[in-house]
């Protein structure tokens, strides 16, 4: 048990937020290392030229970082930060880079994994690197959190929006494309659901010390990974504090304050001035207090825009499960506002709006409030849900496939009317009929037939990437 006396108050409290599951039973694991396994499988499809490393130079910076640091002791990458005091122009891939050292953009943990990455694959220069050689290790985080998640969902959800979400992320067009990203972001993901998973631990009697060191831990790796990792102390803390274990809230806090004193460490030993000199440039970038909205909000993309409406519906879904769930309001909605909380205020506003790969820390966490909508969908034919699901997921999926916003590439509009009637009517006819049994068969069906194309063309549109109309 963890140490700390809880009151009766607290001890309710604790029950309330993470209760205990059932062990997992043998049909489980397997269905669930079947997800985990079509998640990889998607994500290493053409991984080394989609999306193109042009619309994204950010891999080659965490690996030359990494691998300099390694074979030279110093870290060199590109950065466009003005106060660097040695600047060389040096090409790879047809491109002109900025080169700096010692490189400070960002801590360097994950640039130390990637580095460490090439290495094994045979890079010992700057113009060895190549993506094969750097994405597999983010395909790989991409899979290891589709366990973790359904593991947290398992606590908090029902089970069907468990599998929902989970298989959403695992085959989600968007959600597949940005998993092959070698950014610092994909090893941020599976450290919050490790440590959000260990905190339930907490507070369902079932940790000892071990446990809360774990979770520091945790939060220590996601801070030296960067910077705005810090969200995933503070909502760790937050969880814990309101659990009723404020004392053991410190753990969290104190791994994210020791990460952070490890990055300082770090410039220190390198090269103090110009490490000082890099964090005023980064703190310069921030524009003003929108940043959490571009975040939630914009189209952010790949070196453009890529519109993503199973993340919108998520935001819904979440919204939805903190009022019905008090622990998904705590485990699911609270840390992911943290994230948005955090960037607005470490991020600039154009950048968020910009660059969708800063949505992959809470990607897993946002599909799951997804997959919660899509089964309140099937659950209750609710003419809302059913609403949602088919205008921002199942709208995105047929988008895709269609040629995505290329004019004359959309189905016919009777076409698409037609589907809308059918699927709205019938759910709108069991608003009306909420005792009539064969309208709610109806509804349910229907719905259920919605969520499931939607998902096979997921798993389609995923494989057959190189195929799409639209060039990402």
């Amino acid at each position: 048990m963890t140490e700390g006396v809880d009151t009766p108050v607290h001890q309710r409290i604790s029950q309330v937020i993470a209760r205990t599951p059932p062990r997992w039973s043998i049909a489980e694991i397997l269905w669930v290392a079947l997800i985990a396994a079509a998640a990889f499988q998607l994500r290493t499809i053409d991984y080394a030229v989609r999306p193109a490393l042009s619309n994204n130079w950010d891999e080659f910076a965490f690996a030359w970082s990494g691998l300099t640091l390694i074979t030279r002791g110093v870290p060199y990458g590109w950065s466009f930060l003005p106060h660097y005091a040695v600047v060389t122009q040096f090409v790879s891939s047809g491109t002109t880079f900025p080169l700096v050292h010692p490189f400070f953009d960002h801590p360097p943990l994950f640039s130390l994994l990637v580095g460490a990455e090439a290495w094994l694959f045979g890079a010992r220069d700057l113009g060895d690197v190549t993506t094969a050689m750097t994405r597999p290790l983010a395909i790989t985080l991409g899979a290891l959190s589709v366990p973790l998640m359904y593991a947290l969902a398992r606590r908090v959800l029902p089970a069907g929006a468990a599998v929902i979400g989970t298989v959403l992320f695992a085959t989600a067009p968007v959600a597949v494309l940005l998993g092959r990203v070698a950014e610092s972001e994909a090893l941020l993901s599976p450290l919050l659901l490790l440590a959000l998973l260990l905190v339930t631990r907490v507070l369902s009697g079932d940790a000892g010390r071990w446990t809360m060191a774990a979770i520091a831990t945790c939060c220590a790796a996601a801070t030296l990974t960067l910077v705005p990792g810090l969200a995933t102390g503070l909502a760790c803390a937050a969880v814990l504090a309101v659990g009723g274990r404020s004392r053991l809230a410190l753990y969290p806090l104190g791994g994210a304050v020791a990460g952070l004193a490890l990055y300082v460490g770090y410039g220190w030993l390198i090269d103090w001035k110009q490490f000082l000199a890099v964090i005023s440039d980064q703190a310069a970038r921030r524009e003003g207090v929108l940043g959490a909205y571009e975040f939630v909000a914009s189209p952010a993309g790949i070196g453009g825009t890529l519109r993503d409406g199973w993340w919108l519906l998520g935001w819904a879904g979440l919204a939805a499960v903190g009022l019905r769930y008090r622990q998904g309001l705590r485990l699911l909605l609270w840390p992911v506002l943290t994230v948005a909380l955090v960037i607005l205020l470490l991020g600039g506003e154009s950048l968020v709006a910009r660059y969708g790969w800063y949505r992959i820390y809470i990607y897993p966490i946002v599909y799951l409030g997804a997959g919660y909508a899509c089964w309140e969908a099937v659950r209750t034919a609710a003419l809302g849900w059913v609403a949602a699901v088919l205008m921002l997921g199942a709208a995105t999926t047929v988008s895709l496939a269609v040629g995505y916003g290329i004019p004359g590439s959309g189905p016919p509009a009777v076409a698409v009317e037609t589907v809308a009637l059918l699927v709205l009517g019938s759910a709108l006819v069991a608003e009306g009929r909420r005792q009539t049994p064969w309208a709610m068969r109806v509804a349910r069906g229907v719905s259920a037939a919605v969520v499931a194309l939607a998902l096979i063309g997921n798993i389609l549109e995923s494989a057959m990437m190189s195929s799409l109309k639209q060039p990402f």
